[in-house]
């Protein structure tokens, strides 16, 4: 039998020891390389959180990416806090106006925006109206800080701004460019009448707070302003007009936020409408290849009443109006409705004819919780057809606190084609 010494002993558990070192070493290295490598193959891709704080420059100026975020696009579906460094941004040259393409690339992957180099610089206190009449298509304007809003009842350089030449309009963001007028889109207009412009396309805004000021006075909507007591062509008006895109935008206190008669490819995303008398987006006559996404809605038409001629409007969030059959491709998906049309205080008349209609049906109206006549969203005919559209998806909204969700109709007529509206809310 062999015989163990101390020192053989010693020598065996140092040898064990060794042993058990290495063994956990090669374990944390294998477990720690199935992680690395499982988070590289895991991320597929990179997506935007957020834009920067600032995205609109003057000729020069240094770009600033304060509040830029990124995010992980991982294979399972689910996205992650990504970091990323300075060097990681390519270089962005703003000694010349346009639209300019910020690259960012990591780990062999990329993802880009868009930044505003501005050819003409807008202050509160210039004449904007002027500014847009001798504005060439392509020009980006840029609206600086401030409060661009009338200084006397009688200033009227922000009211029916005519944009008849295709445009970029960005401001500063919403709680920073703040605009008390409106503007009309593809138009011109002598105070009376409007002439329409044929083919008229290609306008965009950015980062604006459209704000009305008003007040109740006897039970009436009182506004501010060169506007008289009721404000009917919105915020921003529009004809006709192809490629309307409206991005990052507040609209507060307006009769209405985007009117418009027929709209092809117009996009309103990430806009905020709060306060709105009767409808926040209108469209009149027709409208095809549009989307409505990621909006909040709220505190529409609330308390109010209005008609029109002898009939209560119909007011809510969205009302769109089709004239023609066939594929349309609007999509509203993904936005968040509350408080629509809701009664829970004194009723506001839109304007004199709205309170001496109401009169004479008062009992109908001062029983229920929502105002009459009132729904989300309305998909109508604007002429006496039945309603015979498909393409149209509404998909992934939020309805909140509404009298109804949706309202689909043809005028003059009670049958309607549903089949092409998809609802998957």
């Amino acid at each position: 039998m062999k015989k163990f010494s101390i020192s053989n002993v010693k020598n065996y558990k140092s040898n064990l020891l060794g042993f058990a070192n290495v063994f956990v070493a090669v374990i944390i290295c294998f477990v720690g390389g199935l992680i690395f490598c499982g988070c590289s193959r895991g991320v597929i891709g990179y997506r935007l959180k957020s834009l920067p704080n600032k995205i609109a420059y003057q000729v020069g100026e240094m770009p600033n990416f304060d509040g830029l975020r990124i995010e992980t696009i991982n294979s399972d579906g689910t996205y992650s806090k990504c970091y990323f460094a300075e060097n990681q941004i390519t270089n962005v040259d703003t000694s010349t106006p346009g639209i300019k393409k910020v690259t960012i690339e990591k780990d062999n992957m990329s993802l880009s925006f868009n930044i505003y180099v501005a050819n003409v610089v807008v202050n509160d206190s210039d004449n904007l109206k002027q500014i847009l009449l001798s504005a060439n298509n392509g020009d980006i304007l840029y609206l600086r800080s401030g409060q661009y809003t009338p200084q006397t009842d009688e200033d009227e350089k922000f009211k029916d701004i005519v944009i008849n030449k295709s445009v970029t309009i960005i401001g500063d963001g919403s709680d920073k460019t703040i605009f008390s007028g409106n503007f009309i889109v593809g138009a011109n207009y002598d105070g009376a009448v409007f002439s329409k412009i044929t083919n008229f396309k290609d306008i965009n805004f950015y980062g604006i707070g459209f704000k009305l000021d008003y007040k109740i006075q006897n039970g009436f909507i009182n506004y501010t302003g060169p506007y008289g007591k009721t404000d009917k062509n919105g915020a921003i008006r529009c004809f006709d007009t192809k490629n309307l895109n409206i991005s990052n935008c507040s609209f507060s206190g307006y009769g209405y936020g985007v009117f418009g008669d027929s709209v092809e490819g117009m996009s309103i995303t990430n806009c905020t409408f709060k306060d709105i008398k009767k409808t926040a987006i209108i469209t009149i006559n027709d409208i095809s290849n549009s989307t409505i996404f990621k909006n909040i809605f709220i505190d529409i038409a609330k308390n109010i009443i209005s008609f029109e001629g002898e009939k209560q409007s119909d007011i809510g969030a969205i009302k769109l109006n089709f004239a023609t059959e066939g594929q349309k491709g609007v999509i509203i998906c993904k936005n968040v409705f509350n408080r629509i049309a809701l009664h829970d205080g004194d009723l506001v008349y839109y304007d004199e004819n709205s309170k001496t209609q109401a009169e004479t049906i008062k009992s109908g109206l001062y029983s229920m919780s929502y105002i009459n006549n009132s729904s989300v969203i309305y998909l109508l005919s604007s002429t006496q057809n039945d309603l015979q559209v498909t393409g149209i998806v509404l998909s992934l909204n939020n309805y909140g606190q509404t009298l109804q969700n949706l309202n689909m109709g043809a005028k003059g007529k009670n049958t309607i084609n549903q089949n092409g509206v998809i609802i998957v809310d």
